[in-house]
């Protein structure tokens, strides 16, 4: 009998930290086409932002970030939280769709932190790029290779390839709130205050 209250309270007491861990700190998410996201069964992963520029040397570079997230909490319950690894690569493409060989790299991270990603175009004529954020492991050399065609054929399906510029990842919140017309603000002359006279004034009563 003790031991069946001990495992009810157990699993009611789960239920409750389970609940009280569903609320994410982080509300809003984006969305941006040129980032590609693989996510595997026990971790999401999702865009928070994405900000590209061109910098002073004329090089296209993208700041990304994404939150790192655990599928279900029963898993953390029992298994904890280990550090994931994550394997990222830049795709750099030029106006005619030609694609810069990708260096993949990993980093590890625990669920709930949020991740930054920085990368920086090897060359002025790469005028875009691809990212591509996996958790299930590198990509084999064919797996590269049909990405990269597949990259080829999204890109230049218009024609020639359009630079990214300096552009933000869309918000899948939407606020709509509009910025407050200003406010005119009349100007005023200050009119100048009255000289006080340095003299004694007199009495126009006697004392008594």
């Amino acid at each position: 009998m003790k031991i069946a209250t001990v495992l009810i309270g157990a699993g009611v007491g789960a239920l409750v930290l389970a609940g009280c861990m569903t609320e994410e700190p982080i509300q809003q998410r984006a969305s941006d086409e040129r980032i590609e996201m693989i996510e595997n069964r026990s971790f999401n992963i999702e865009l928070v932002n994405a900000k590209t520029l061109i910098n002073d040397e004329g090089l296209l570079t993208v700041d990304a970030s994404a939150l790192l997230s655990r599928t279900g909490y029963f898993r953390w319950m029992f298994a904890g939280d280990p550090k994931v690894t994550i394997w990222y690569h830049f795709d750099w493409i030029d106006a005619q769709g030609n694609i810069c060989p990708p260096v993949q790299r990993e980093m590890t991270a625990l669920p709930g932190n949020i991740i930054d990603f920085h990368g920086i175009a090897p060359d002025e004529k790469y005028i875009n790029y691809h990212l591509t954020i996996s958790l299930k492991g590198p990509e084999t050399d064919q797996e590269a290779a049909q990405q990269r065609d597949e990259i080829k054929q999204k890109y230049t399906a218009s024609g020639k390839v359009k630079p990214a510029g300096k552009s933000q990842a869309k918000r899948t919140v939407k606020t709509g709130a509009k910025p407050a017309p200003k406010a005119e603000v009349k100007k005023t002359e200050a009119k100048p205050a009255p000289k006080s006279s340095s003299q004694p004034q007199k009495l126009t009563e006697p004392f008594d």
